[in-house]
């Protein structure tokens, strides 16, 4: 594990950007506040903090932490951006949760049951405020049996299905179904997305449909919803972040709020982990809580601890700080740990498992578009349906590369 002196190391910016990260209940703002003084009093780079700040998309969550602290001294030209974005958030987050609003009324009137993820939702339940977390999207879920009549519901509101899987046939349909776990989906006029989900990407169907079982219904703006119990959210949560290495910091501010709140009984979600196969996606995140906002680990089993490998932190602490990787031999080492890191955080996969996810791809479907009585055939062309992908996608990349005639 790395010593509590990690965040002392990182520039100013990067202090302040993760003090302000998330809003802070009662009992733990005057910790906020201090975090917040001593940042800005080391002197930092302002234009460096505005850059983090829109990497880790907290603009109104930095501006409702600093306005909360008197008497900072933050050049007005800084406060005037912050104040933009936060604008910006906000009308999106506006934006977003009347597009949310018509989904879940067009999934009601037909019956469709649906539980929103992340977005306006949990922000409003996290901070009271749908405007407060900034959503590049919008994550709704459902059944995998509702699929194909929330797919109707969605594109008589304006809509798009992504391409890739507007014209499957049945068997192709039925095939991502079993190994994706959300679909794309563009709004015609409002340039937005919605993701749509059937389970979550580290879940089994089994395990969705334990979830939706333990879920409770909600009201909201006169839509029916559905709400994760808080160990099925925490858990979420951690495994959304945690397969992204939490390279953003206002994933990792979600679960501080969680964690500094008084209703989540985290000895039930590491049991729940536990039966899950979960419990190296929870651990590390509890730590991370620790290592980045001073968080204090809940009293668990220490052998739970003591099992964990030390790299599982360390990546976490990399990405959440590294800037953006360049060259050739930075993004080769980082898909190597990138591996590594995925197989030690995923659940365990059977080889019959293994070897039938590595015979799927969708975007052989587009290559060679066979009818349903040859679907059998995908399997055996599957490694030349990827030589021929990638010597197109090859091909394509050099056209592009080619300087542009000049008629004269």
């Amino acid at each position: 594990m790395h010593d509590a002196l990690w965040l002392q190391r990182c520039s100013p910016a990067f202090r302040l950007t993760i003090a302000t990260s998330w809003l802070a209940p009662e009992a733990w703002r005057e910790k906020q506040k201090q975090d917040i003084r001593a940042a800005i009093d080391s002197g930092l780079d302002w234009e460096e903090y505005l850059r983090l700040v829109d990497r880790h998309r907290t603009p109104a969550l930095s501006w409702a932490a600093l306005r909360r602290v008197p008497r900072l001294e933050i050049p007005e030209l800084v406060q005037q951006e912050l104040h933009k974005r936060s604008k910006v958030c906000q009308m999106q987050a506006i934006r977003h949760a009347m597009l949310l609003t018509e989904a879940l009324k067009a999934f009601n009137r037909v019956g469709i049951k649906a539980m929103p993820l992340k977005g306006p939702l949990l922000s409003l339940q996290l901070y009271g405020d749908l405007g407060i977390r900034q959503s590049h999207d919008l994550d709704l879920a459902c059944s995998p049996e509702d699929i194909p009549q929330a797919r109707v519901c969605l594109e008589a509101l304006g809509w798009r299905l992504e391409e890739s899987a507007a014209s499957l046939t049945s068997r192709q349909w039925q095939s991502l179904l079993r190994f994706e776990h959300h679909l794309m989906f563009a709004h015609s006029h409002k340039d937005a997305f919605l993701e749509l989900h059937w389970r979550d990407l580290c879940e089994t169907t089994e395990q969705a449909s334990l979830r939706w079982a333990r879920s409770s219904t909600s009201v909201w703006q006169g839509c029916v919803y559905q709400v994760m119990q808080p160990a099925d959210l925490v858990l979420y949560l951690c495994n959304h972040g945690g397969r992204h290495a939490w390279f953003r910091a206002k994933w990792l501010g979600d679960l501080a709020r969680l964690r500094t709140g008084e209703e989540i009984d985290w000895a039930l979600c590491l049991e729940h982990a536990r039966k899950l196969g979960h419990e190296r996606v929870l651990l590390p995140s509890l730590l991370l809580l620790k290592e980045v906002y001073g968080l204090p680990v809940p009293e668990l089993a220490k052998a739970e601890w003591k099992s964990l490998p030390p790299f599982l932190i360390e990546r976490t602490l990399h990405v959440l700080k590294a800037p953006e990787i360049d060259g050739a031999l930075a993004r080769f080492m980082d898909h190597s740990w990138v591996h590594r890191y995925d197989r030690l955080v995923l659940p365990r996969q059977s080889w019959r498992e293994f070897f039938a996810k590595l015979l799927y791809a969708r975007p052989d479907y587009q290559v060679l578009r066979l009818p349903d009585r040859f679907f059998w055939a995908y399997a055996p062309l599957r490694p030349v349906l990827w030589v021929w992908r990638h010597l197109r996608a090859e091909s394509h990349s050099q056209e592009e590369a080619k300087p542009l005639g000049v008629d004269l």
